[in-house]
């Protein structure tokens, strides 16, 4: 009976998630192409990374996450540029795959500062797996396939600015807000405009360097929604001879996260977090995992490119 009340839990927190189409990365400020896209142009080469993340591991049904992202400039003057980003994301019943192109922009606003903007377009396609439903009667034809495809587009909107050692961005992750509605037992994906379930992120982020060609970098993410109380994220990332790195997370959802860092060769950025949570929901679980892989190419004006590890 405890498996089928948490797995009735999970098909709820999923079902909800498809209508915000959000997720949380507690290494957002080490690669932030997953959260704001208009930050693609702050890489002056090609650059990629894949992201795993196994959320509340030994739960019934928890959300699993893997993510991939490519950007590359446009051109010899790197004004514009181009990016790729594919997230697949099963929680529950539930399973959602987003595809989303974007383009970013960026002006020269003085020698030391840029100011970007970025767009992107998304398709999200979501299906539920009936079948693995805990159910009473086994024959039930409602529960012996999986649902049909419901095709979901939206659109995402940053802007970011850095100045020297600064960075602040903003975000709105949904400009359009999608749903799939069951409604006398037909259902269907709906996409409208609705700026009650909006979505708004804030990004800044400061790095400050110490002795010993050792830094220490600086950030928080705050995110707004209608109906729902105001998250705040904090981050503090060691960087010890540009090889090593040490970082905590710390979310106001009584969230932690220990993050592992290391440059596997000069290009190459293999980083690891731990989280763990506070809340009753902790009693449930054993913590959540996270992966982050980052390759870019080394450019010539790679100092310019923001103040990340």
């Amino acid at each position: 009976m405890r498996k089928i009340l948490l797995s009735i839990l999970v098909f709820i927190i999923s079902y909800v998630s498809w209508g915000q189409n959000q997720f949380n990365m507690g290494q957002y400020a080490i690669y932030q192409p997953f959260l704001n896209p208009a930050t693609i142009g702050s890489f002056e080469n090609i650059n990629f990374a894949f992201l795993y993340k196994k959320q509340w591991t030994n739960f019934v049904g928890a959300p699993h996450l893997q993510g991939f992202n490519f950007n590359m400039p446009i051109g010899e003057k790197k004004s514009h540029f181009a990016g790729l980003n594919v997230l697949n994301d099963k929680a529950g019943l539930n399973n959602s795959t987003e595809i989303t192109g974007t383009y970013a922009y960026k002006i020269r606003t003085s020698t030391n500062s840029r100011l970007i903007f970025g767009l992107s377009a998304s398709l999200n396609l979501v299906r539920s797996d009936l079948s693995d439903a805990q159910i009473i009667d086994a024959n039930d034809p409602l529960y012996t396939s999986s649902t049909p495809v419901y095709p979901l587009p939206n659109f995402k909107f940053g802007t970011y600015y850095y100045f020297k050692k600064f960075y602040v961005g903003f975000v709105m992750p949904n400009i359009l807000e999608n749903k799939v509605i069951v409604d006398n037992g037909a259902a269907g994906g709906f996409y409208g405009f609705n700026p009650e379930n909006m979505h708004y992120y804030l990004h800044m982020g400061y790095k400050h360097d110490l002795e010993n060609e050792n830094t220490l970098v600086i950030s928080t993410l705050i995110k707004e929604v209608a109906g729902a109380p105001l998250n705040i994220d904090l981050n503090l990332n060691f960087m010890f001879k540009k090889r090593f790195g040490l970082g905590l997370n710390m979310r106001s959802s009584k969230d932690i996260m220990g993050i592992l860092s290391i440059y596997i060769m000069p290009e190459l950025l293999l980083s690891y977090g731990y989280e763990y949570g506070f809340s009753d929901l902790s009693k449930f679980n054993n913590g959540t995992h996270e992966i982050l892989l980052v390759y870019k190419v080394k450019g010539a004006n790679e100092s310019m490119a923001f103040p990340r590890l």
